[in-house]
């Protein structure tokens, strides 16, 4: 814990390798996420984190336009200042660094997730017009980075309650979502993607396939009834069968056949060939078309999937709504009304809140039917509104309407006591067993 001396060490380490990436990545680390967290003040706790910082901007002075520093500088910037357990204090304690910042950035560009942006973007620069490469790292990470800062920041002011800066940030974030998904990024066997184009390569195997069916109306059909034919009577019986009536057999029966009766587009292509000689040429040449659509659909889908881009994007959509920037300013002023003791109105407060939440999920189902921040910030909430109840001797009734949110995004179990009671009230569950001893 010689701290004193482990920063003269670095900087004779630092001039001796002023090359070697790793080392100023690793010490960065170290100082900013391992020495910080050493110190009880959060001012002290602040400084190391600053030091961590300026040793990456120093080795990027040795090292210019290198894009792995630039990310982790947005990195630190943004997350670890953002998100540690002292995020308030340091959010503000950097926005008050003047030697940080200088004369020349001022006001809101002083917020860390914005000059983590900026880093972000710099990075960028750096590969897109001065040749620099990522390696071997994530381009869907790398590209999406300033996007996501400017989401992170939009949350950040709706916590401390700045609900109109917030709506236009939101609109930005929205605009920099959709210009990531206009980027081209390059697949991991070479072929060049854009994520924001899934509707549009869906749209053009809808066309080809079309195109290659009106060659010879029928062909696919006549295929599929032909591989049907081929089954036995207990798989076309497993098929025939509803779903929700299936046995455990049929079910797996189900699955397996499904596969045999897959007519591909080069199945309706030969069958063409064979009937009319003359249109081969223009199948084959239709078939070529669709399986490389095919494949960068498929490409994209896997890519959309790993960077959450539909959510995202959804989420940018919905959070500069009317009713989820006035869903999350009731959540604010209920939870100040709590602390002020006045409980009435912080339930009020809460219940209209909850009930515009309920008109944004309806609206965007999306926001629910995935892994969500959003879900987990409303349990978080609820579990708020349950602690305002407790104190007015109240309890959940049948009008609460964000019942299918605990279900979803209850993962510690939190509210189960409240969902086990509304399942018991709405029939879901059995009624609790009378244990009050029968008279004698």
């Amino acid at each position: 814990e010689d701290w004193t001396n482990l920063t003269a060490t670095l900087e004779q380490l630092a001039k001796l390798q002023p090359n070697f990436i790793t080392f100023w990545k690793f010490q960065a680390w170290n100082l900013t996420y391992n020495v910080s967290v050493e110190f009880d003040d959060f001012r002290d706790r602040y400084y190391y984190v600053r030091r961590g910082i300026d040793f990456l901007k120093q080795g990027e002075r040795y090292n210019k336009d290198n894009p792995h520093l630039l990310w982790d500088l947005g990195w630190f910037i943004g997350q670890k200042i953002g998100r540690a357990d002292e995020h308030v204090q340091y959010r503000r304690l950097f926005r008050a660094d003047d030697d940080f910042h200088g004369e020349e950035r001022r006001g809101d560009d002083r917020d860390n997730w914005l000059v983590a942006k900026e880093w972000y973007q710099t990075g960028i620069d750096a590969v897109d017009n001065k040749g620099r490469s990522i390696d071997r790292k994530s381009p869907r990470i790398f590209y999406s980075s300033p996007a996501m800062s400017q989401m992170n920041y939009a949350e950040a002011i709706e916590e401390e309650g700045f609900f109109d800066k917030a709506r236009r940030a939101w609109i930005k974030a929205l605009e920099d979502w959709e210009a990531f998904g206009q980027l081209v990024i390059e697949h991991s066997t070479g072929v060049p993607l854009r994520l924001g184009e899934q509707p549009k390569l869906e749209a053009e195997v809808a066309r080809l396939e079309a195109e290659l069916d009106a060659l010879v109306p029928g062909v696919r059909e006549k295929l599929l009834a032909a591989k049907r034919e081929q089954l036995t009577p207990e798989e076309r019986a497993a098929l025939d069968t509803p779903f929700e009536k299936r046995s455990e057999a049929q079910m797996q029966l189900a699955y397996e056949t499904a596969g045999k009766l897959e007519v591909t587009d080069r199945d309706v292509a030969r069958e063409i060939a064979k009937e009319h000689p003359d249109l081969e040429k223009k199948a084959l040449l239709l078939v070529g078309d669709l399986e490389r659509t095919k494949v960068r659909l498929r490409y994209t889908i896997n890519y959309k999937a790993d960077s959450n881009y539909d959510y995202w994007h959804t989420r940018a959509q919905l959070e500069q709504t009317p009713d989820a920037l006035g869903a999350r300013e009731d959540m604010f002023k209920a939870r100040r009304a709590f602390r002020e003791g006045d409980l009435l109105t912080a339930q009020k407060l809460y219940e209209e809140g909850f009930a515009k939440w309920r008109r944004v999920f309806d609206a965007f189902p999306m926001a629910i039917e995935s892994e969500s921040s959003t879900g987990d910030d409303l349990i978080q909430y609820i579990v708020q509104y349950r602690n305002v109840l407790d104190q007015l001797d109240e309890e959940f009734d049948e009008s609460f309407p964000l019942w299918d949110v605990i279900e979803r995004f209850d993962s510690e179990q939190k509210l189960q006591d409240e969902l086990t009671a509304h399942h018991r009230r709405t029939g879901l569950l059995p009624p609790e067993a009378d244990s009050t001893p029968a008279a004698e």
